[in-house]
């Protein structure tokens, strides 16, 4: 099966009473539900997804000096896609940021959907991991004089 992928941020802005009362109860472009979405497709086959709650991500690479690293962040809510070969391929979100998600298979297709929440900011360093800034790593944050 082909794994389609979509996490969207919820826009804390959105409010459900103008657009009842102008959009019959839709978001329009002044009064957005989601600040962005994020599509991504998977091009091998996938048997399964299982989900591991509370885990630990591991950052890996390198510095612009070369020096490596290997830095943990806790507290993930991983989506561990197995494919036909055994090969895992990861999407995840620190659990601080996750609202819901959704898994549905069908004959051709294993769709995911994550709402995150905006309770903290987030970044995006690699495709499909989400981390809440209270999980970054410190040792990678690089402060600008």
């Amino acid at each position: 099966m082909k794994l389609k992928a979509t996490f969207y941020l919820l826009n804390y802005d959105f409010s459900p009473e103008f657009a009842e009362s102008n959009y019959d109860g839709k978001p329009s472009e002044n009064n957005r539900y989601y600040d962005w979405e994020d599509e991504l497709a998977l091009t091998n086959e996938i048997l399964e997804i299982k989900t591991h709650r509370e885990a630990d991500y591991f950052l890996m690479g390198q510095f612009p000096d070369g020096k490596k690293f290997n830095e943990k962040v806790p507290n993930m809510l991983l989506f561990e896609c197995i494919g036909q070969n055994g090969e895992s391929t990861w999407l995840g979100c620190s659990e601080s940021i996750i609202d819901s998600y959704e898994i549905i298979t069908d004959d051709n297709t294993i769709s995911l959907t994550v709402t995150m929440a905006e309770n903290e900011p987030l970044s995006n360093p690699v495709p499909g991991i989400y981390i809440g800034v209270s999980s970054f790593p410190k040792s990678l944050i690089i402060e600008e004089n």
